[in-house]
């Protein structure tokens, strides 16, 4: 996958770049706008972004999901194999303690990653806070990229352009 950043300084190249995109094939939930203000957004019918590519909620509750698994396999082997109760409960313990952990970290990652900025997004964020728009364009193939490009490359004010290759919102 791949994510395509433009820069744009206000809300008029905004309107023209999502036009242009449609034209191109590319629109709907593919093409996200973060601002300053996102209530200005949605008075446009502007596809704002969300905490899910605001924050780092996913990355860090994947991270969180995966360290639980993790402590949760050596405490349910602790508990199931080490028998500290008696009760013969062998598989059953090991995997509702993995998935018990599994849950806790997922949780406790999320928590840790929506109080903070998405990393993807740093290079933009201060720009954002100065009152330019940032377009995030999703798109699955190389061909798509570069319909992407060609749409907006020479037809609207770009401050920055850059794109991600390999895009996951988990890394």
């Amino acid at each position: 996958m791949y994510r395509v950043y433009y820069l744009v300084p206000n809300l008029q190249q905004v309107s023209n770049a999502i036009t242009r995109l449609d034209t191109a094939g590319i629109g709907g939930d593919r093409i996200h706008v973060m601002a300053r203000d996102a209530g200005e957004l949605d008075r446009h019918g502007i596809n704002a972004t969300t905490p899910w590519e605001d924050t780092d909620i996913m990355s860090n509750g994947y991270s969180g999901a995966t360290r639980g698994l993790l402590i949760g396999l050596l405490a349910g082997y602790a508990i199931a194999f080490i028998d500290p109760w008696g009760v013969d409960a062998h598989l059953g313990v090991w995997l509702l303690t993995a998935l018990f952990f599994t849950c806790f970290g997922a949780w406790a990652g999320g928590l840790r990653g929506i109080s903070q900025s998405n990393h993807h997004l740093a290079p933009y964020l201060q720009s954002v806070k100065n009152g330019n728009y940032l377009l995030l364009i999703d798109v699955d193939r190389k061909h798509e990229r570069n319909r992407v490009h060609q749409a907006l490359d020479h037809h609207i004010d770009i401050r920055n352009q850059s794109e991600e290759e390999h895009f996951s919102p988990l890394g």
